[in-house]
């Protein structure tokens, strides 16, 4: 089964959570976002898929959370 990869990246002036090339959602900081993508995964972990949440940093390279 594949990785299901969850990215918080940079919108603009917000954030968003990027999952299979969609956005979904706008967030007023990384931590909301973040928060929400943790969220999200270990909803999709307890249905038995692996998930994975990545951040975008200052460098704009993504680093696990």
């Amino acid at each position: 089964m594949a990785l299901a990869t969850y990215a918080v990246v940079r919108a603009g002036n917000n954030w968003t959570v990027k999952y299979d090339k969609q956005n979904y959602g706008t967030y007023k900081t990384q931590q909301d976002a973040v928060n929400n993508a943790i969220k999200t995964a270990h909803r999709v972990g307890e249905q038995g898929h692996d998930a994975q949440v990545l951040v975008q940093g200052i460098d704009n390279r993504l680093r696990v959370e």
